[in-house]
């Protein structure tokens, strides 16, 4: 596939629009962890980490991850879809591209309740 003048490998499109999103949410969710770990700790609150402004920076970063793991899985599954279906290598591409365009919203908006969520909720507080 060609973007840009740049020619992308299939593979490459296919192996990013299946672990894209997953990789992302992993991310924002060990970064906020992290953030929640400092900003909660006596040892952290010295730093005054602004918490919200990373929270918000890293959703923003896995929600266009997300939005581009499913841009280069529906790109992977046009690039195969005149394929026969009996045609293996195909079959297990289009395969792999469905569970990426799949996955990729559901991810999406993961991340985006993470996201909203540890932003507008009280930090610190026990359950």
């Amino acid at each position: 596939m060609t973007i840009r003048g740049r020619e992308i490998p299939l593979p490459v499109l296919l192996w990013f629009g299946v672990a894209g999103s997953p990789a992302a949410w992993v991310l924002m969710f060990l970064t906020g962890f992290a953030f929640d770990l400092a900003q909660c700790n006596e040892a952290g609150r010295a730093w005054r980490l602004p918490v919200d402004g990373w929270t918000i920076a890293a959703t923003a970063f896995g929600v266009a991850v997300a939005v581009l793991s499913l841009v280069a899985a529906v790109a992977a599954y046009r690039a195969v879809r005149e394929a026969e279906d009996d045609e293996l290598p195909g079959s297990r591409i289009k395969f792999m591209a469905i569970c990426g365009i799949t996955m990729a919203p559901l991810f999406l908006a993961i991340i985006l309740m993470s996201g909203l969520g540890a932003t507008s909720l009280a930090e610190c507080h026990q359950s």
